[in-house]
């Protein structure tokens, strides 16, 4: 069997505070799977970001401060799966170079790693809100709620969004119509500072802390309360509206799980690769290509799968997302006029068996406040 060569560019980061792109040939095509694998995750990322974002909105959901966190959460996904297309896809996974305009280098770079920070804390408010909710009794009414999540929400799109415009100016297209680094002093602060140690720290680290020390206060607390709120949510709507919370807080359980697990072995490799010396990511240049591209393609597969980890573990979610199929099967087919005098003559059989339910619900209701 004769094995192929498949030609593959890396950022070389040089001992001189300066990085190139290096190009070889490997024996293994690593584009393909980038190809395949990449934009699967791609397409299915941004469809089921689209349909949290429709999801979240609803009344049923949209009034929580948690849902507001998860709303921009998809927002902001979608803006890191969109800069990891243009950047990395195209251009390793089909050949097609948008980088080599300068305002394209410059406004996706700064879309990575501006979007990919507020995701992350995004999350660690969501973690945050969680966090007060099962543990004052007072304060959540101060904190968890929806206008306080858009203030925030404005807050951390700015904040990172002025942290990451040196990005803005940093960038060049070199002779060969790559995005670099700028030459010297910037090169220095972004190769062996910027995306060596602080972006670990900023974008992982933090809120990696945050995060765990909330989730496990989290369990802690939920574990104690459980059988207490059961005894005490009397009413229906109380008992809907605690489901709600304890099915958001499981939302965030599991997505920070996935955080943790899928983005940091990108973040540790950009750190390692800097602190390589120049022969050695020469000598094993396909080896970091390709480790390099599966860490990727962990960090853009946190960002794509939320949608998916909602619709698998919470029930409302499942719920909301059917009932926006039906109504968008509705729309797109109304029914009859057969069908709505059917309907019509339905519920107005049921009127007057409707007014004892009604009256059923009430005595209920006002046996449960006495019982109180």
């Amino acid at each position: 069997m004769v094995s192929s060569n498949w030609s593959t560019t890396l950022i070389i980061y040089h001992d001189r505070n300066s990085s190139t792109n290096y190009t070889t040939q490997c024996l293994f095509d690593i584009t393909a799977f980038l190809r395949y694998a990449g934009t699967l995750t791609v397409i299915l990322g941004l469809i089921g970001n689209c349909l949290s974002i429709v999801i979240f909105s609803r009344k049923v959901l949209r009034s929580r401060s948690c849902s507001m966190y998860f709303l921009a959460l998809s927002v902001s996904d979608m803006c890191v799966l969109i800069g990891y297309t243009i950047e990395n896809l195209l251009f390793y996974g089909y050949g097609i170079q948008l980088l080599s305009n300068i305002f394209m280098c410059k406004i996706v770079i700064f879309l990575i790693y501006a979007s990919t920070d507020i995701s992350n804390y995004f999350l660690t408010l969501a973690a945050i809100d969680r966090c007060i909710l099962v543990s004052h009794r007072t304060a959540h009414y101060r904190f968890c709620r929806k206008p306080i999540a858009k203030i925030f929400i404005v807050i951390v799109v700015i904040l990172f969004s002025l942290i990451n415009s040196h990005f803005l100016y940093g960038f060049r297209v070199d002779s060969t119509g790559a995005c670099l680094p700028a030459a010297t002093e910037y090169v220095n602060f972004y190769v062996h500072h910027y995306d060596s140690y602080i972006d670990i720290i900023k974008t992982v680290l933090i809120p990696f802390l945050i995060i765990f020390i909330c989730n496990i206060f989290i369990i802690i607390r939920l574990t104690r309360k459980q059988s207490f709120l059961s005894r005490t949510a009397s009413t229906r709507r109380r008992r809907r509206r605690l489901e709600k919370d304890r099915q958001l807080t499981g939302f965030l359980l599991l997505t920070s799980i996935l955080f943790i697990i899928l983005s940091l072995p990108s973040e540790i490799n950009d750190f390692l690769r800097t602190s390589f010396t120049h022969q050695f990511q020469i000598e094993y240049a396909c080896q970091l290509w390709i480790s390099t591209t599966i860490f990727i393609f962990l960090h853009q597969l946190n960002h794509a799968s939320h949608f998916y980890v909602y619709t698998l573990s919470g029930p409302i979610f499942r719920q909301e997302f059917h009932r926006f199929l039906c109504q968008y099967q509705h729309h797109r087919h109304p029914p009859s006029s057969h069908q709505k005098s059917n309907f019509f003559e339905h519920s107005h059989g049921q009127s007057a068996t409707s007014r004892f339910m009604h009256h059923d619900d009430g005595d209920e209701q006002r046996l449960s406040f006495f019982l109180k």
